[in-house]
């Protein structure tokens, strides 16, 4: 195990989360864009693009990107949809519903500090191109108040929409989850993040989706960037290298150490309550922490996190 105590900025714990955390945390619904368990990506698009602001069409509609450039590999090259707009993308192969994730969806959000940027968009598919079955979804943010374009949405309120994981992560789907065996089209709608009644978009149990609104640029809307075809059963494999990892004990005294058992070639970092790196001793596959309070020990391999609290008292 490689043990660094490089200063990062640590990904927020949350305690009592709703759904999955971020890309690339452990359980997380996300993948990399180079993972190996992709299989295949979307070789055909039809782009219907939606005004820049659903309330004031005069602005016209984005130009961000062509239709081009959500085809192929996760690239960072996006397509700007725009409020409402969507992209329904094809397959040279068919999405077929093996055991697991059958595909994921690629959008640009980014982090932030401690906080993500994300736009958010429902996901549809079909076998004829022509009958689309939507994926159920669920947003908890909060919509007493407007999400902007300088404020952040917490992805462990949300489910099932695409944008959820930031990139180089896209967020995967299962095919069971809506009885499909197998399917050639897969429709990419944006959400208009609105919390005005009359203009939002909703989740399937009827709330509000808060995202950044109004966007009024060339950007608006959902930036796609890619949608690739999952092999469920490598994916599987690959999300289990950290199913055995263990740090203990979680409460300790000053110098006790803290055993962690991991994979080799597992990164390790410390950070206090207030996300600073800790520097640490090193031995064996123990460490040793001097000073007492609370820390998070933050594991990463093949880009996946695991976190544990600690106390030192």
């Amino acid at each position: 195990m490689r043990i660094s105590s490089l200063i990062v900025v640590f990904l927020t714990i949350r305690l009592c989360a709703q759904f999955d955390g971020p890309g690339g945390e452990l359980g997380s619904k996300s993948i990399l864009n180079d993972a190996s368990s992709i299989v295949g990506w979307a070789t055909g698009v039809t782009l219907e693009r939606g005004p820049m602001q659903i309330n004031d069409t005069a602005l016209g509609k984005p130009s961000t990107g062509s239709a081009a450039d959500a085809l192929n590999r996760a690239d960072g090259l996006v397509v700007s949809l725009g409020d409402g707009g969507q992209a329904t993308l094809s397959f040279d192969q068919p999405v077929i519903n093996h055991r697991g994730y059958d595909f994921a969806i690629f959008e640009n959000g980014f982090k932030v500090g401690l906080s993500y940027y994300l736009e958010l968009a429902h996901v549809e598919v079909s076998k004829n191109g022509i009958d689309f079955i939507r994926f159920p979804s669920e947003s908890l943010t909060d919509t007493s108040y407007q999400t902007n374009n300088f404020s952040y949405t917490d992805p462990y309120q949300l489910y099932n929409l695409a944008g959820k994981h930031q990139a180089p992560y896209g967020t995967l789907f299962d095919l069971d989850e809506i009885g499909m065996d197998t399917i050639y089209f897969i429709r990419v709608i944006d959400v208009v993040g609105s919390v005005n009644d009359t203009l939002g978009t909703r989740d399937s149990k009827g709330r509000l989706i808060n995202d950044p609104f109004p966007s009024p640029f060339e950007s608006s809307g959902f930036d796609l960037d890619a949608v690739a075809i999952v092999n469920g059963e490598l994916l599987d494999i690959q999300q289990s290298i950290l199913s055995n990892v263990s740090v203990y004990p979680t409460v300790l005294k000053i110098n006790q150490p803290l055993h962690i058992e991991a994979p080799h070639a597992t990164e390790c970092r410390v950070f206090d309550i207030n996300y600073k790196s800790v520097h640490f001793i090193e031995n064996n596959q123990q460490l040793y922490i001097t000073q007492p309070g609370i820390y998070f020990v933050e594991l990463i391999h093949q880009g996946k996190q695991f976190v544990q609290k600690i106390c030192v008292q």
